[in-house]
Protein backbone atom coordinates (compact mmCIF):
# COMPACT_ATOMS: atom_id res chain seq x y z
CA UNK A 1 0.00 0.00 0.00
CA UNK A 2 2.91 2.63 0.95
CA UNK A 3 4.17 1.69 -2.98
CA UNK A 4 0.66 2.28 -4.63
CA UNK A 5 0.60 5.48 -2.31
CA UNK A 6 4.18 7.09 -3.79
CA UNK A 7 3.60 5.78 -6.93
CA UNK A 8 0.34 7.95 -7.19
CA UNK A 9 2.14 11.23 -5.46
CA UNK A 10 4.49 10.69 -8.20
CA UNK A 11 2.02 10.81 -10.67
CA UNK A 12 -0.47 13.54 -9.30
CA UNK A 13 2.91 15.72 -9.46
CA UNK A 14 3.94 14.97 -12.92
CA UNK A 15 0.42 15.91 -13.83
CA UNK A 16 0.33 19.11 -11.60
CA UNK A 17 3.66 19.90 -13.47
CA UNK A 18 2.24 19.52 -16.72
CA UNK A 19 -1.07 21.39 -16.14
CA UNK A 20 0.97 23.83 -14.89
CA UNK A 21 3.33 23.86 -18.05
CA UNK A 22 -0.01 23.90 -20.17
CA UNK A 23 -0.88 27.26 -19.14
CA UNK A 24 -4.87 25.98 -19.65
CA UNK A 25 -6.79 26.17 -16.28
CA UNK A 26 -8.54 23.12 -17.60
CA UNK A 27 -5.97 20.82 -18.88
CA UNK A 28 -4.81 20.62 -15.02
CA UNK A 29 -7.77 18.80 -13.84
CA UNK A 30 -8.17 16.84 -16.56
CA UNK A 31 -4.82 15.32 -16.13
CA UNK A 32 -5.21 15.17 -12.40
CA UNK A 33 -8.59 13.45 -13.06
CA UNK A 34 -6.74 11.43 -15.59
CA UNK A 35 -3.88 10.28 -14.04
CA UNK A 36 -6.14 9.50 -9.90
CA UNK A 37 -8.06 6.75 -12.64
CA UNK A 38 -5.14 5.20 -13.92
CA UNK A 39 -3.42 4.71 -10.87
CA UNK A 40 -6.96 3.20 -9.53
CA UNK A 41 -7.44 0.78 -12.83
CA UNK A 42 -3.73 0.00 -11.80
CA UNK A 43 -4.31 -0.47 -8.75
CA UNK A 44 -6.78 -3.00 -9.33
CA UNK A 45 -5.53 -5.05 -12.36
CA UNK A 46 -2.58 -5.31 -9.30
CA UNK A 47 -4.69 -7.05 -6.81
CA UNK A 48 -6.54 -9.06 -9.54
CA UNK A 49 -3.41 -9.93 -11.07
CA UNK A 50 -5.43 -9.77 -14.99
CA UNK A 51 -6.42 -6.91 -16.84
CA UNK A 52 -9.77 -7.70 -17.68
CA UNK A 53 -10.43 -8.92 -14.23
CA UNK A 54 -9.23 -5.56 -12.81
CA UNK A 55 -11.23 -3.29 -14.91
CA UNK A 56 -14.39 -5.18 -14.14
CA UNK A 57 -13.66 -5.16 -10.60
CA UNK A 58 -12.66 -1.24 -10.68
CA UNK A 59 -15.70 0.24 -12.70
CA UNK A 60 -18.40 -2.45 -13.43
CA UNK A 61 -18.47 -4.32 -10.18
CA UNK A 62 -21.15 -3.56 -7.33
CA UNK A 63 -21.96 -5.04 -4.17
CA UNK A 64 -24.04 -7.76 -5.27
CA UNK A 65 -21.62 -9.04 -7.95
CA UNK A 66 -18.94 -9.24 -5.71
CA UNK A 67 -20.99 -11.05 -3.11
CA UNK A 68 -21.66 -13.52 -6.10
CA UNK A 69 -17.83 -13.83 -7.10
CA UNK A 70 -17.25 -14.27 -3.42
CA UNK A 71 -20.15 -17.17 -3.08
CA UNK A 72 -18.94 -18.99 -6.21
CA UNK A 73 -15.52 -18.83 -5.49
CA UNK A 74 -16.61 -20.92 -1.85
CA UNK A 75 -18.68 -22.82 -3.74
CA UNK A 76 -15.56 -23.69 -5.94
CA UNK A 77 -13.19 -24.42 -2.77
CA UNK A 78 -15.93 -26.55 -0.85
CA UNK A 79 -16.62 -28.79 -4.07
CA UNK A 80 -13.03 -29.19 -4.09
CA UNK A 81 -12.71 -29.90 -0.24
CA UNK A 82 -15.95 -32.44 -0.51
CA UNK A 83 -14.30 -34.42 -3.49
CA UNK A 84 -11.45 -34.66 -1.74
CA UNK A 85 -12.98 -35.95 1.41
CA UNK A 86 -15.31 -38.52 -0.38
CA UNK A 87 -12.22 -39.88 -1.81
CA UNK A 88 -9.97 -40.14 1.55
CA UNK A 89 -13.09 -41.63 3.18
CA UNK A 90 -13.87 -44.22 0.31
CA UNK A 91 -10.00 -45.41 1.06
CA UNK A 92 -10.44 -45.46 4.47
CA UNK A 93 -13.36 -47.61 3.89
CA UNK A 94 -10.99 -50.00 1.99
CA UNK A 95 -8.56 -50.27 4.39
CA UNK A 96 -10.90 -50.96 7.35
CA UNK A 97 -12.44 -53.76 5.16
CA UNK A 98 -8.99 -55.45 4.62
CA UNK A 99 -8.27 -55.05 8.34
CA UNK A 100 -11.72 -57.13 8.50
CA UNK A 101 -10.69 -60.05 5.87
CA UNK A 102 -7.48 -60.43 8.00
CA UNK A 103 -9.11 -60.56 11.55
CA UNK A 104 -10.63 -63.97 10.43
CA UNK A 105 -14.01 -64.45 12.18
CA UNK A 106 -14.25 -60.75 13.49
CA UNK A 107 -17.48 -58.88 13.12
CA UNK A 108 -16.49 -55.36 12.68
CA UNK A 109 -13.87 -52.85 12.17
CA UNK A 110 -14.43 -49.67 13.15
CA UNK A 111 -12.48 -46.07 13.01
CA UNK A 112 -12.52 -43.33 15.74
CA UNK A 113 -10.98 -39.74 15.44
CA UNK A 114 -10.22 -37.62 18.37
CA UNK A 115 -10.91 -33.88 18.07
CA UNK A 116 -11.26 -30.87 20.49
CA UNK A 117 -14.67 -30.62 21.95
CA UNK A 118 -15.97 -27.74 24.07
CA UNK A 119 -14.39 -25.85 26.90
CA UNK A 120 -15.22 -27.18 30.53
CA UNK A 121 -16.14 -24.68 33.42
CA UNK A 122 -12.64 -24.53 34.37
CA UNK A 123 -11.32 -22.94 30.53
CA UNK A 124 -9.80 -26.31 30.14
CA UNK A 125 -10.53 -27.78 26.62
CA UNK A 126 -12.33 -30.75 26.72
CA UNK A 127 -10.90 -33.47 24.03
CA UNK A 128 -13.79 -35.69 22.58
CA UNK A 129 -13.84 -38.61 19.81
CA UNK A 130 -16.09 -39.33 16.70
CA UNK A 131 -17.14 -42.61 15.33
CA UNK A 132 -16.62 -41.81 11.90
CA UNK A 133 -16.62 -45.25 9.80
CA UNK A 134 -17.38 -49.00 10.60
CA UNK A 135 -17.55 -52.12 8.37
CA UNK A 136 -19.34 -55.06 9.42
CA UNK A 137 -19.03 -59.13 7.93
CA UNK A 138 -21.83 -60.69 6.02
CA UNK A 139 -25.25 -60.62 7.72
CA UNK A 140 -23.75 -58.74 10.62
CA UNK A 141 -24.59 -54.76 11.85
CA UNK A 142 -21.66 -51.95 11.18
CA UNK A 143 -23.85 -49.71 13.83
CA UNK A 144 -24.05 -45.74 13.09
CA UNK A 145 -21.53 -43.32 13.25
CA UNK A 146 -21.30 -41.00 16.64
CA UNK A 147 -20.15 -37.81 17.14
CA UNK A 148 -18.62 -35.85 19.74
CA UNK A 149 -18.05 -38.22 22.87
CA UNK A 150 -15.92 -37.52 25.60
CA UNK A 151 -12.75 -38.69 25.36
CA UNK A 152 -12.57 -40.57 29.39
CA UNK A 153 -14.56 -42.75 27.54
CA UNK A 154 -11.28 -44.62 26.63
CA UNK A 155 -10.38 -44.71 29.92
CA UNK A 156 -9.32 -48.69 29.55
CA UNK A 157 -7.26 -48.01 26.74
CA UNK A 158 -5.98 -45.11 26.23
CA UNK A 159 -2.54 -45.36 28.17
CA UNK A 160 -2.07 -48.35 25.70
CA UNK A 161 -2.71 -46.42 22.85
CA UNK A 162 -0.44 -43.21 23.79
CA UNK A 163 2.15 -46.01 24.20
CA UNK A 164 1.07 -46.61 20.26
CA UNK A 165 0.10 -50.14 21.64
CA UNK A 166 -2.84 -52.35 20.97
CA UNK A 167 -5.13 -53.93 23.47
CA UNK A 168 -7.08 -56.68 24.12
CA UNK A 169 -10.54 -56.29 25.94
CA UNK A 170 -13.45 -57.85 27.03
CA UNK A 171 -16.46 -55.74 26.72
CA UNK A 172 -17.94 -56.81 29.49
CA UNK A 173 -14.84 -55.64 32.01
CA UNK A 174 -15.05 -52.35 30.00
CA UNK A 175 -15.39 -49.42 32.41
CA UNK A 176 -16.91 -46.77 30.08
CA UNK A 177 -20.94 -47.68 30.02
CA UNK A 178 -21.81 -45.99 27.31
CA UNK A 179 -19.10 -48.11 25.24
CA UNK A 180 -20.01 -51.29 26.19
CA UNK A 181 -23.12 -50.64 25.94
CA UNK A 182 -22.83 -49.57 22.01
CA UNK A 183 -20.50 -52.49 21.31
CA UNK A 184 -23.38 -55.03 22.91
CA UNK A 185 -25.74 -53.53 21.97
CA UNK A 186 -24.77 -54.71 18.68
CA UNK A 187 -23.46 -58.27 19.84
CA UNK A 188 -20.02 -57.36 20.51
CA UNK A 189 -17.99 -59.26 23.36
CA UNK A 190 -14.07 -58.73 22.38
CA UNK A 191 -12.54 -55.98 20.82
CA UNK A 192 -8.96 -55.04 19.86
CA UNK A 193 -8.37 -51.35 19.99
CA UNK A 194 -4.90 -50.13 18.25
CA UNK A 195 -3.69 -46.52 17.73
CA UNK A 196 -4.01 -44.39 14.98
CA UNK A 197 -0.71 -42.38 15.11
CA UNK A 198 0.96 -40.49 12.27
CA UNK A 199 4.90 -40.82 11.15
CA UNK A 200 5.63 -38.82 14.48
CA UNK A 201 3.72 -41.01 16.71
CA UNK A 202 0.85 -38.29 17.69
CA UNK A 203 -2.49 -40.30 18.45
CA UNK A 204 -5.29 -38.88 16.16
CA UNK A 205 -7.40 -41.86 17.14
CA UNK A 206 -8.27 -45.66 17.49
CA UNK A 207 -8.83 -48.63 15.33
CA UNK A 208 -11.26 -51.36 17.07
CA UNK A 209 -11.74 -54.91 16.03
CA UNK A 210 -14.78 -56.17 17.15
CA UNK A 211 -15.66 -59.90 17.50
CA UNK A 212 -19.39 -61.04 18.71
CA UNK A 213 -20.13 -63.38 21.13
CA UNK A 214 -20.32 -66.61 18.86
CA UNK A 215 -17.41 -65.49 17.16
CA UNK A 216 -13.87 -67.11 17.53
CA UNK A 217 -11.75 -65.11 18.92
CA UNK A 218 -7.48 -65.22 17.63
CA UNK A 219 -5.03 -67.08 19.77
CA UNK A 220 -2.46 -65.74 21.42
CA UNK A 221 0.12 -66.02 18.92
CA UNK A 222 -2.44 -65.01 15.84
CA UNK A 223 -3.83 -61.74 18.40
CA UNK A 224 -0.27 -60.92 18.88
CA UNK A 225 0.14 -60.86 14.40
CA UNK A 226 -2.85 -59.29 14.31
CA UNK A 227 -1.98 -56.30 16.73
CA UNK A 228 1.11 -55.71 14.55
CA UNK A 229 -0.98 -55.33 11.35
CA UNK A 230 -3.76 -53.07 13.52
CA UNK A 231 -0.46 -50.78 13.97
CA UNK A 232 0.54 -50.73 10.29
CA UNK A 233 -3.29 -49.89 9.10
CA UNK A 234 -3.64 -47.35 12.15
CA UNK A 235 0.29 -45.30 10.60
CA UNK A 236 -1.69 -45.36 7.00
CA UNK A 237 -5.48 -44.18 8.76
CA UNK A 238 -3.25 -40.97 10.02
CA UNK A 239 -1.78 -40.69 6.97
CA UNK A 240 -5.75 -40.49 5.27
CA UNK A 241 -7.27 -38.50 8.12
CA UNK A 242 -4.13 -35.84 7.74
CA UNK A 243 -5.06 -35.80 3.64
CA UNK A 244 -9.09 -35.64 4.55
CA UNK A 245 -9.39 -32.98 6.97
CA UNK A 246 -12.55 -32.17 8.99
CA UNK A 247 -15.81 -32.75 7.04
CA UNK A 248 -17.04 -29.80 4.60
CA UNK A 249 -20.26 -29.80 5.89
CA UNK A 250 -21.43 -28.48 9.81
CA UNK A 251 -21.29 -31.85 12.28
CA UNK A 252 -24.11 -31.87 14.72
CA UNK A 253 -23.03 -31.11 18.03
CA UNK A 254 -24.39 -34.01 19.63
CA UNK A 255 -25.64 -37.50 19.10
CA UNK A 256 -26.69 -39.85 20.98
CA UNK A 257 -24.96 -43.54 21.37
Amino acid sequence: MIEFIALFRSVLDICVQLGRNSGRKLIQPMLTAACVTGVYTAVHMTQEGGIVTGLRVAFLDNDISRSERRRAEEQTVMQSELRQFVTANKLTEQLLRAMLVKAAGASRVQLNVIHNGVTGLTGTGLLRYDLTNSVAAPGRAAGSTVTNQPLSDWNDFLPTLLANECSFHHVDELHSASIQARLQALGGAATLVCPASDVQGRIVGAIFIIWDTNDPVPDAASLRALMTEGQHLGGQIAAILDLRGPPPWPVPAQSGG
